[in-house]
């Protein structure tokens, strides 16, 4: 389904984004509500994918007047690009709220709702006082770069003004903005996946990597219509980080050396911390501006892991390399249950896990490492999905772009060869981008879940080169 409205006055350009090109449309005709479409790619089918992405549509371009912030509107993401090379962090934030509010005014509606929903996940029984929010969001925003709490105020103070407090009323304060853009270490981990090919299991023998990042879109899939990609240009600072409209922080970034970084939970058993701890999407952010290879942004998140706040895996590739951050939090070292590693292929894997194929590297939501924490034993969706990537690696002896994205897209899980109660496929149904990175040429493929969710044979659309973004 493509669902777009456009209003275009003098003043502003409102925009709603859902799926790109999705081929599926809602049955209306005689119903009293719409029959959404269900899809979870678990099929048998292939649909008729090649190596090349389809392009999306372009429906408008804007710059602000000052020149630091320019938004391309796609008709299922925006693209936003933001030059720091001549103006503050603070002054880039503020250009980047005035190109919010003239493109989607509708930001604090669309937002604030989500917002609460983590909010009421994280804390269960808050009721309506919000002080332990506030308490986590100013001890884990005073921890981050002076650099991203600048740009952060920028943003907050053009698009929120004075509302101030945490309250459900419709509008957008300073304070809820600004924990939105801390959401991963203050209020939720993320799930996801990630899968690395080369050598021979790439038809070309260079590097092919799939991340899919799952996340929550909202109970009305709102995060749906505000996929971006934004590119932030500093001179050698310069990142791109693929998420959604008004964050600044990296949960799938890029560099201009074609570095990779994303996010994946590894849960625990042991209790939240945030004192003395900081935000891993913005320590991610700041290896990525730091460093020119993979390995050397992994092992910085390892160094690093002691002061976060979740639990975690960071996926990093680059042309050269796959590794997985495993990072196990001040807690498990404490408890002598696990600690910090950077994984490559040849790194032992604990008992029963098995990974058969060379040339390779796949990331769940668990360490894996021999010795390390482990949420495998039991824990099916790590358990099943690790095999089941096991199995599509295995499947082949080499894979192309779209032998990839046709691996990627159809599968039948027989639940009882893995005595699962339930249907665990190697991406879950709130998968919300999938990535195919295609080293060989640089071009970065992503499918967008719209507010429609997850449909079955989804477009991969092509939204640039690596090698061109920053």
């Amino acid at each position: 389904m493509r669902k777009l409205f456009t209003t275009i006055t003098a003043a502003a350009l409102c925009l709603s984004l859902t799926a790109c090109n999705n081929p599926v449309e809602p049955l209306t005709s005689g119903l009293d509500a719409p029959v959404t479409p269900v899809g979870n790619y678990n099929t048998d089918d292939n649909a008729p994918y090649t190596d090349e992405g389809t392009p999306a549509e372009l429906l408008n371009e804007f710059t602000t007047d000052d020149g630091i912030c320019n938004v391309k509107v796609y008709d299922c993401y925006f693209e936003v690009t933001l030059d720091e090379t001549s103006c503050t962090p603070y002054e880039a934030g503020v250009a980047y709220g005035k190109a919010v509010n003239i493109i989607n005014p509708y930001i604090a509606e669309m937002t604030e709702p989500y917002i609460f929903e983590n909010i009421r996940m994280a804390f269960p029984d808050i009721g309506e006082n919000y002080n332990p929010v506030l308490e986590r969001m100013n001890s884990l925003f005073d921890s981050i770069d002076p650099h991203y709490q600048d740009e952060i105020r920028g943003l907050c103070d053009e698009i929120c003004g004075d509302v101030h407090g945490i309250c459900q009323d419709g509008q957008i304060s300073v304070e809820e903005l600004t924990l939105m853009n801390m959401v991963p270490s203050a209020l939720r981990p993320t799930a996801c996946s990630g899968l690395a090919l080369w050598g021979s299991k790439t038809e070309t023998g260079d590097m092919l990597v799939v991340r899919n990042l799952e996340w929550l879109l909202g109970s009305d899939n709102s995060m749906g219509r505000i996929h971006c990609i934004l590119h932030i240009k500093n001179g050698e600072r310069t990142v791109t980080n693929v998420g959604f409209l008004c964050l600044f922080f990296s949960i799938t970034g890029f560099n201009d050396s074609g570095v990779m970084m994303a996010t994946l939970d590894a849960d625990s058993e042991y209790s939240y911390d945030y004192e003395g701890r900081t935000c891993y999407e913005y320590a991610i952010r700041h290896a990525l501006e730091t460093y020119d290879n993979a390995q050397d942004c992994g092992q910085y998140m390892v160094d690093n892991a002691a002061t976060f706040t979740f639990n975690h895996n960071i996926f990093c590739t680059d042309a050269n390399g796959a590794y997985c951050a495993e990072d196990a939090v001040l807690q498990i070292v404490e408890a002598g249950t696990g600690a910090p590693c950077l994984r490559d292929a040849n790194t032992p894997l604990m008992n029963d896990v098995v990974w058969d194929s060379p040339d390779s590297l796949c990331c769940v939501n668990s360490f894996v490492t021999e010795g390390n924490y482990e949420m495998m034993s039991g824990y099916y969706v790590n358990a099943v999905r690790f095999a089941r990537y096991n199995e599509l690696v295995l499947s082949q002896d080499s894979f192309s772009v779209a032998e990839l994205k046709n691996a990627m897209t159809t599968e039948q899980v027989d639940t009882m060869l893995y005595g699962s109660p339930i249907v665990q496929n190697v991406h879950r149904d709130n998968l919300t981008q999938m990535f195919i990175i295609d080293y060989h040429t640089g071009n970065v493929q992503i499918v967008f879940t719209g507010t429609e969710g997850v449909v079955d044979h989804p477009v991969f659309t092509y939204v640039g080169n690596i090698n061109d973004w920053c």
